[in-house]
């Protein structure tokens, strides 16, 4: 379900945070479910256990999933908008910081994303 590029500029952990909310936001994650084990998932991904417990921690930080001890981590209840929400983010601030950087208004930003949507699949 997961892979990491270890060639990358993200660092892995962060693009297992990232692969774990677009699952959650698109349903293949859903609340109440439980995670793989960190031993578990380090072992299909052949990375070290920390990067995914580091992973575990950011979701957990950010209420995407909640640990309890012995038990193991699961999918929290959050609401499906506020998953969805929080995975394109980090793509909009990206976005606007660009947008700023080349003195483009918010409307023309506005009319480059509905061409956008229009010209794409989305």
């Amino acid at each position: 379900m997961f892979t990491v590029d270890p060639k990358s500029p993200l660092p892995i952990y962060e693009q297992l945070v990232t692969q774990i909310i677009r699952a959650i936001a698109r349903g293949l994650l859903r609340s109440g479910e439980q995670m793989p084990s960190v031993r578990d998932l380090a072992s299909t991904l052949l990375v070290n256990p920390n990067t995914v417990s580091r992973a575990y921690q950011e979701l957990e930080s950010r209420d995407f999933i909640v640990t309890m001890r012995g038990k193991g981590s699961f999918v929290s209840d959050l609401p499906l908008d506020q998953v969805k929400q929080a995975a394109i983010q980090e793509h909009i601030t990206t976005l606007c910081t660009v947008a700023n950087e080349l003195s483009i208004s918010n409307e023309e930003l506005y009319q480059l994303l509905i061409q956008n949507r229009e010209d794409s699949s989305c």
